[in-house]
């Protein structure tokens, strides 16, 4: 599977394009908002960059380490996306605030993956192992997918804005397509050990899903955030760009078993935040009743 060409070249072309589609839903607007929301958006960015992070090394370490326990640091690692905003609207949290996090993320994140995952892979797999990221290479990589797309989408918007309005859906849609067609490759490819690999990884890849969730709540409302502004760090937290964290795992590392916990996290990620979005709705209903 690993020699296959989607994965060597469609995969990176495929989230390319998907980055390309997040670009299209921003404009320089977006990070002015930086100013207007200080606060939450320094705790949504803290607990992205630091917290979640250090959850994966957590977990991974309780399992006893190993190529598993680096794939949930890579987890751990990735951004948000554009599906943070959606959901972050279907929860009827706060939207601006949801749309900085996640450009935020997606700028600072080419920077950490690349220097989180160097110690992973040398904490839980030891000197010895064949896996490697080097960092000049994942970084450059790293700009050329994440970072130019991103904004070229945003040229797009400010020059096209019909065309960006046009677009948008169809790639949101693509990036769905993509992640299922990824999950699907990797079971078929790896059907001799994906039982095993499951049995492994579904029980930490649920916990850290949830400590994520907790991490985004507790830490906005620690930190004086309202009950709206908590849910959306918390939406935060708990969706990330899986497609990107099978292209390193996949692309870079040429692993399918530290794929695995990724792929994993990028379905459960839907139920997580399924109940996320009915509190927001059920705070926002309780906010708009009048007191008696």
């Amino acid at each position: 599977m690993l020699g296959n060409s989607f994965i060597t070249i469609g995969l990176p072309v495929s989230l390319f394009i998907i980055m390309v589609g997040m670009g299209l839903s921003l404009t320089v607007e977006d990070f002015r908002r930086v100013k207007q929301q200080p606060r939450g958006v320094v705790v949504g960015t803290v607990l992205q960059l630091v917290g979640v992070p250090l959850l994966g090394f957590a977990i991974g370490g309780a399992i006893g380490g190993g190529v598993l326990a680096a794939g949930l640091v890579l987890t751990a690692t990735m951004p948000g996306g554009t599906t943070s905003n959606v959901l972050t609207y279907l929860a009827k949290a706060n939207l601006a605030l949801s749309i900085t996090l996640t450009v935020i993320a997606s700028l600072l994140t080419v920077l950490t993956i690349p220097f989180y995952m160097a110690y992973a892979l040398h904490w839980f797999l030891g000197e010895s192992t064949q896996l490697e990221l080097p960092f000049i290479k994942t970084l450059v990589t790293m700009m050329v997918i994440v970072i130019i797309p991103v904004m070229l989408g945003m040229f797009i918007r400010a020059k096209k804005p019909e065309l960006s309005q046009k677009f948008e859906p169809a790639i949101n849609k693509f990036a769905m397509f993509v992640l299922i067609a990824i999950i699907v490759l990797i079971m078929v490819s790896e059907r001799d050990s994906i039982v095993s690999w499951f049995e492994q990884a579904w029980l930490p890849v649920v916990l850290m899903n949830i400590g994520a969730v907790a991490i985004g709540m507790l830490g906005g409302r620690l930190t004086g955030l309202t009950k709206q502004d908590s849910l959306t760090v918390s939406i935060e937290m708990c969706v990330k760009n899986s497609t990107l964290g099978l292209t390193i795992a996949l692309s870079l590392l040429q692993s399918a078993e530290m794929a695995l916990p990724v792929a994993v996290y990028g379905l459960l990620m839907y139920i997580t935040v399924a109940v996320l979005c009915w509190y927001g709705r059920r705070i926002a209903r309780e906010a708009a009743t009048p007191a008696p």
